[in-house]
């Protein structure tokens, strides 16, 4: 089953399948990556599932993927080429909307699921019914597919994925806040999906994954970690050189959040580790007013002030502030 579509019309409202997982990849000029992506969905070993994908690529490439797996696919495909083009969230937002199944996964196209993924999430709803979402532990992968297992235990190990904090969590909200929720591969309600949404990158800056994820953690009622791997992520070497620049974004949203009380401390501790990125991407970004504002807070660690790491984010705020006379430091 196959279904091809250009435009951005919009779908009429159906009812949700409950059974049928709905796997949304949303893809930009990177057909051979969103190949994989495609074959690693149809080496799952739960079966009811469809494939949506948004494409905001510049030319047919991508399509010509998707009519190629048309010819061996057994499951529903999807596929609509943005014209004109959404961006991230509104691309993804789309796919949240089209999605036909009770429960979705978002794929990034550069980024692959384990053939088990669907199977292990749709096994923690069996477990802890009233689930909004379930996500476990991602592997990692350079460009070219080769495992990375250092970056991986350092990935899973600074967003606090650790076996004792699986299953159901008591305070879903900590899942957001410590970064545990992941950029993709994780199942979700759909209508959270789809009232949760992504914000756009006025709005987020380049954080629009880890403003979801909060977003969502802080408003479900539950949320599940399973302490196995369930997706891959791919070092592409544009991942590897924007790595910094959500930092800004993601401090000034977790700051800002409305948290409840329990997770409090764990938003301080966040709030810590992410403050020195911060300060230097406000300072590369050209916002010194904003680099001070986050080097002279509470938010950024006094041992840290002490490293050579502090005296060249200093520098950098300087610099900035040089190249923009008239700043006033925020602090």
């Amino acid at each position: 089953m196959f279904e091809l579509i250009d435009g951005h019309g919009g779908e009429p409202r159906h009812a949700l399948n409950a059974r049928l997982i709905s796997i949304c990849i949303p893809t930009c000029n990177r057909a051979a990556l969103l190949d994989e992506a495609i074959a690693s969905c149809h080496a799952q070993t739960y079966r009811e599932f469809e494939i949506v994908i948004g494409d905001d690529s510049r030319d047919d490439s991508a399509r010509q993927v998707v009519e190629r797996w048309r010819a061996r696919s057994d499951r529903p495909i999807r596929y609509w080429r943005n014209t004109p083009r959404l961006g991230q969230a509104g691309n993804v937002n789309r796919l949240f909307a089209r999605a036909q199944g009770a429960r979705l996964v978002l794929l990034h196209d550069d980024d692959l699921l384990e053939p088990h993924a669907l199977s292990t999430l749709d096994a923690c709803w069996q477990r802890h019914p009233g689930l909004i979402a379930a996500f476990g532990t991602q592997r990692v992968i350079a460009n070219d597919g080769t495992p990375r297992p250092h970056a991986t235990a350092s990935l899973n190990r600074d967003y606090r994925r650790m076996p004792e904090r699986a299953g159901s969590m008591t305070v879903p909200a900590l899942a957001g806040i410590d970064q545990m929720f992941p950029n993709n591969g994780y199942l979700v309600d759909t209508l959270a999906a789809r009232r949760i949404a992504y914000r756009t990158t006025a709005e987020v800056g380049e954080a629009c994954d880890f403003d979801f994820g909060l977003r969502l953690c802080l408003d479900a009622p539950a949320v599940c970690f399973v302490d196995e791997f369930v997706s891959i992520s791919r070092e592409t070497a544009l991942s590897i050189s924007t790595h910094a620049l959500p930092a800004m974004h993601a401090f000034a949203q977790l700051r800002d959040s409305v948290v409840p009380a329990a997770a409090q401390a764990a938003r301080a501790d966040a709030l810590r580790r992410i403050a020195p990125r911060a300060a230097s991407a406000y300072a590369r970004a050209g916002e010194p007013g904003e680099a001070w504002r986050v080097l002279l807070s509470k938010h950024y660690p006094m041992r840290e002030r002490l490293r050579a790491r502090f005296f060249y984010h200093v520098l950098l705020a300087a610099r900035a502030t040089l190249a923009r006379p008239g700043i006033r430091h925020a602090v």
